[in-house]
């Protein structure tokens, strides 16, 4: 049986670039694979607080970023709180997987908790947002149109009181 012409593949084409020996040919942009910092212990007790778990943890290594985040109640009965460390050496990563996957934890009720520690799918961590004032903030009252309207509605007296 013959193919069809239309549905078959086309034949791919190998080009082949010549460069001097100076000249290197460009590769693909791929990502620099740096090193795993970021890691997120998950199945933590739904009662545990930042505070508790720093307290837990210690001795803790350098870090540069921590989030904790409480069990969410709209998920029962999976009901686990997470934290995201990153630390700022990589020799730290491993000992502190070493030392708390399968950690457990116990709750003020005396429930067990294994942790798993693993590293965190998104390596990034979030940016610090400066709070700044806004600058228009409590200006309304020093506004031309504020001032009038105000002062308007404050020294005329309606003329029709009566109907």
């Amino acid at each position: 049986m013959k193919e069809d012409k239309e549905n078959t593949r086309p034949r791919e084409k190998k080009v082949e670039i010549k460069c001097d020996e100076n000249e290197k040919p460009e590769k693909p942009n791929k990502e620099k694979k740096e090193a795993l910092t970021k890691i997120v212990i998950r199945r933590l007790p739904p009662s545990l607080t930042k505070e508790d778990l720093v307290e837990q943890l210690q001795p803790l290594p350098e870090l540069d970023y921590l989030e904790f985040f409480s069990s969410d109640t709209s998920l029962f009965p999976h009901l686990f709180a997470r934290a995201y460390l990153n630390f700022k050496n990589q020799d730290d990563v491993v000992l502190f997987s070493d030392r708390f996957d399968g950690y457990v934890f116990i709750d003020n009720r005396g429930q067990e908790y294994p942790a798993i520690v693993e590293f965190a799918p998104f390596q990034k961590t979030a940016k610090k947002r400066s709070k700044k004032k806004d600058a228009k903030s409590g200006t309304i009252e020093d506004g031309e149109i504020y001032i009038y309207i105000y002062i308007y509605t404050h020294t005329h007296t309606h003329i029709y009181t009566y109907i």
